[in-house]
């Protein structure tokens, strides 16, 4: 039996305020990402990348306290494109399907010569990011 590609990260939980709406929500998202989903409940679900790497959500405890950008804890969770065109062609999906934006595609020098990328919000307006570099 072939062995999957080593993943050393392992994989993230993200509480969500609306299970239903984020499943919805990623299941779209992470779909279009090539993950194929490995787990779902009424609470939440978990998806599995090519690779690996295991994203699961599930629903809060608590509605306290909110995601709020650049305050301890997640600053932002980065998906990793394999070429520019497919950051650009996942923008247009984003497009698409109505979810905010907060920076469409274009290139970031100040962190490598080839990062090229488009930050984006799920439902709790945690900022995501898929990144060519």
């Amino acid at each position: 039996m072939a062995r999957e590609p080593f993943d050393p990260l392992g994989h993230i939980k993200l509480s969500v305020s609306d299970a239903k709406t984020s499943k919805e929500f990623y299941n779209k998202l992470l779909t279009k990402l090539g993950y194929n989903q490995v787990a779902q409940s009424k609470l939440g679900g978990g998806w599995k990348s090519p690779q690996g790497f295991g994203f699961w959500i599930e629903q809060a405890e608590s509605k306290e306290p909110k995601y709020k950008f650049s305050s301890p804890g997640l600053h932002h969770f980065c998906f990793k494109a394999d070429s520019e065109k497919q950051v650009d062609e996942f923008y247009v999906f984003l497009v698409k399907e109505k979810i905010k934006i907060y920076d469409p595609p274009q290139t970031y020098p100040r962190y490598t010569d080839k990062y090229y990328a488009v930050f984006f919000a799920d439902p709790d307006g945690v900022k995501l990011e898929l990144a060519y570099y």
